[in-house]
């Protein structure tokens, strides 16, 4: 691979497009979606966005690959509906408002790495959402890595197994 000034400007703008599918998740857009197509007016109503920030946003994620747009609004593509529509059982959502969470620790890297101590912000481990999102978000790892590692592991003989994760 070659690096390029190109390259490192890429990494160095990546969280931008984390920003927007988080702000995505937060906001609920597709979850409000669902198999509908509306537009952004419609769905600035509905989520209490501003005029000009919701188009914004979904011409973001619309770019993105994450929806869809033609001339009658934006709907959801597959992946949107089965993966980040809170009503789906394949929802990975809460994870991705885990990942957010962390953003302001991660933001302060620099700081961990000259002081050897974490960043973390205390306040976030007494909020429930914070801690509901990390719990829901690791039972999702758990539901996705789980059926892998259980075909991989041999179990036979064994009456009792311990649960460290």
């Amino acid at each position: 691979m070659s690096i390029t000034a190109e390259t490192i400007m890429g990494m160095s703008g990546a969280y931008w497009k984390s920003c927007a599918l988080q702000a995505a998740v937060e906001l609920e857009v597709f979850t409000v979606l669902g198999r509908e197509v509306l537009t952004a007016e419609e769905i600035g109503r509905i989520i209490g966005g501003s005029t000009r920030g919701v188009p914004m946003l979904l011409n973001a994620l619309t770019a993105m690959g994450l929806l869809r747009r033609d001339g009658r609004g934006y709907a959801n593509t597959e992946e949107g509906i089965t993966l980040l529509s809170g009503e789906s059982p394949r929802y990975i959502g809460h994870l991705i408002l885990h990942h957010h969470n962390l953003m302001e620790s991660w933001s302060r890297l620099a700081a961990a790495v000259k002081t050897g101590r974490p960043q973390r912000i205390s306040a976030a481990l007494d909020n429930e959402t914070v801690r509901n999102n990390f719990l829901r978000g690791m039972f999702t790892i758990a539901n996705i890595l789980g059926p892998r590692v259980a075909e991989e592991v041999d179990l036979s003989g064994r009456n009792r197994l311990l649960d460290l994760g």
